[in-house]
């Protein structure tokens, strides 16, 4: 079974089987419902299901009475044996037609489990997170045994309760005799040494109590706090906290280990699976002093942030594991739940942190396990670049997060190219993100674009030409006239030329174009951005201010609209 909360279901499923009805043992979390598919009569059974399926959820999320249950297969209004009528129901099915037909996507989990001598499948609701809503908007929230239509003000209100909390602060049901003793004296060593580290000659905690409540891990009345469970307890029925698959091959059949283990013991235990099975020597890298290094498939540090991250941040409040995926060629985690409120992928560099579980993180933080500044995807993205791969890719679709660490192949002459203009223009600029970022376009590109760099540092335009232009004063790059384009200084070109490197007589976006049209060809502006490592948009938008110049027209037998256009000189 799932977890501790189950037994209410078992109980009450007992209950009616002794002779008490469905309806009379349903409560503000446990609902039952009978298939209508049971009854040959009923038309259009499956839509009639679902309708009421993602009602009920959506009531019972809007709710604050944690994690609640819908029986699927019971007769509320009968009692006995014969309440039980089953389901054929596919447990996949359910799961996907009310995540698709709620917002936020609300991923229930289903199982079957035989009762009576029928299939009776259980729908696990989890703790509601925010304010749910089918696709019209139309919500409502569980009072007792009735789902209440919400109104303007409850609606404003259970959204600003809900914007950031906090389910690893809230209390744990169980108590100090179920720490496990070499979670806590694996939790002591990483506190003996931070605080040696720091100076602090403070003594450590003895007891596992007097550790949790050292790390904030404990509500006022003395109780555990969730993250305290997290942390030092076995998981309940032991259920995986995470699933690692190995394959030998890209897309080859994976090896499967799944761990069950506290939080502190879980993690360690990945990154020892992880480490072992990564080759430590894709490439030796030679710089021009001499030094030889050699090029890990996956950086320390990468890996580090990313399973740090996983478990951090996840949603605590799923049972769902956290899933590991490595191959020879990339290392794939999925972790539970949607970014943070607040944050976009779109804005995953920049976006202040916000923790998904402040009381979790502020433990991690005192054991070393997270850093202080909260800035994990910066360091992944520092780490993949400056070895010589590509940033790692995220997903957000769905109900998890999903990070890839590409091994790929190392570009050994942009580190090398990396080591001269450190020498050059100092450290700073290519220990930051952006740095790297802009020095790894123009490896590949001659041009970058103020509304590229945009983009790629996840700020604004007016941004973006700020941090170009200190780039510029520092000698880095150069500024295109008074074109928001930009190119590598005659001195950071050295670095990639392995020579002194005169002035390139650069042109503009605009002036090339020009060039290229008046030379008699046709241009598309899909193939002109990838020539020249530019934004589409920005070149469409500079094709049609030529037009209006009277530089540029659409072509007689091109398409007027769409990706296909190609445009000739007037």
């Amino acid at each position: 079974m799932l977890d501790a909360e189950f037994e209410v279901v078992r109980e009450a499923l007992s209950a009616i089987e002794a002779g008490e009805s469905a309806g009379s043992r349903e409560s503000q979390i446990l609902d039952f419902k009978e298939d209508p598919a049971v009854h040959p009569m009923n038309k259009n059974p499956d839509t009639g299901l679902i309708e009421f399926l993602v009602d009920e959820v959506i009531c019972f999320s809007n709710a604050d009475s944690g994690v609640a249950y819908i029986v699927l297969g019971v007769n509320d209004k009968k009692s006995g044996p014969s309440a039980f009528t089953g389901t054929d129901r596919a447990c996949d099915w359910l799961v996907e037609k009310i995540y698709s037909k709620t917002q936020p996507h609300i991923q229930v989990e289903a199982f079957d489990i035989e009762w009576c001598n029928v299939r009776l499948i259980i729908l696990r609701v989890p703790r509601g997170m925010a304010l749910y809503q089918r696709s019209k908007g139309q919500a409502s929230k569980r009072v007792g045994k009735s789902c209440v239509p919400l109104g303007e003000d409850e609606r404003r209100s259970i959204h600003l309760a809900r914007a950031n909390p906090d389910f690893s602060a809230m209390a744990s049901r169980r108590g100090p005799e179920d720490l496990d003793s070499q979670a806590v004296e694996r939790a002591r060593v990483l506190l003996t040494n931070r605080k040696k580290a720091l100076g602090d000659g403070s003594p450590v905690p003895r007891t596992g109590l007097e550790l949790c409540s050292e790390l904030g891990l404990l509500k006022p009345d003395g109780r555990l706090t969730f993250a305290a469970e997290i942390l030092f307890m076995q998981p309940l029925h032991n259920r995986s906290v995470v699933r690692y698959l190995l394959r030998e091959v890209p897309s080859g059949d994976p090896k499967v280990t799944e761990i069950s283990a506290p939080l502190i013991t879980a993690s360690e235990r990945l990154r020892a699976l992880i480490k072992d099975h990564t080759s430590q020597e894709i490439a030796r890298v030679q710089l021009p002093n001499g030094q030889e290094f050699p090029i890990p498939a996956f950086p320390t540090t990468a890996v580090d942030e990313v399973v740090s991250n996983a478990f951090a941040h996840r949603d605590w409040g799923a049972t769902a594991a956290i899933v590991v995926d490595q191959s020879p060629t990339s290392l794939t985690v999925w972790s539970p739940g949607s970014l943070p409120v607040g944050v976009r992928k779109e804005r995953i560099l920049t976006t202040q942190s916000i923790p998904r579980n402040p009381v979790l993180m502020g433990a991690l933080r005192q054991l070393s396990l997270a850093e202080e500044s909260s800035r994990g995807f910066d360091r992944m993205w520092v780490s993949m670049l400056s070895s010589g791969r590509q940033a790692p890719s995220l997903s957000t679709d769905g109900p998890f997060v999903e990070v890839t660490l590409p091994s790929g192949e190392v570009d050994q002459d942009f580190i090398k190219a990396l080591y001269q203009l450190r020498a050059t223009f100092g450290d700073p600029i290519f220990d930051s993100v952006n740095g790297l970022l802009v020095t790894r376009h123009l490896a590949n590109n001659p041009i970058l674009m103020t509304s590229t760099a945009a983009r790629l540092m996840q700020v604004s335009e007016a941004q973006a030409q700020e941090t170009l232009g200190w780039y510029a004063r520092q000698g880095f790059l150069e500024q295109l006239r008074d074109a928001p384009e930009w190119i590598l200084s005659a001195q950071a070109r050295t670095a990639f030329d392995g020579e002194a490197s005169p002035v390139v007589s650069a042109v503009t976006t605009e002036d090339w174009i020009i060039a290229q049209l008046r030379e008699g060809k046709a241009l598309n502006a899909r193939e002109v951005a990838e020539e020249l490592g530019v934004e589409r948009q920005s070149v469409s938008r500079l094709l049609r201010h030529l037009r209006d110049l009277g530089k540029a027209k659409i072509a007689h037998d091109s398409p007027k609209r769409g990706p296909g256009v190609r445009w000739v000189s007037t």
